[in-house]
């Protein structure tokens, strides 16, 4: 994907690590009922969400980004 901006750059990342977190609250937010993701997917969303922060903040910190 290619952004025009670091702007651009870090409201896509922004936004998907967004997206992630409000995935992860609504399926494991204390509710018992709606506990259904295995521990696997749980730790992948996670894992997704850190790689999008480490990539805002190397975009903050003026860091070339390898996608």
């Amino acid at each position: 994907m290619s952004y025009h901006t670091d702007s651009d750059r870090l409201d896509a990342h922004a936004r998907q690590a967004w997206a992630l977190s409000e995935l992860l609250i609504d399926h494991f937010g204390g509710q018992e009922e709606h506990n259904v993701m295995s521990d696997e997917i749980m730790s992948g969303l996670m894992e997704n969400i850190s790689e999008h922060l480490k990539k805002i903040q190397e975009i903050n910190a003026g860091q070339e980004v390898q996608s």
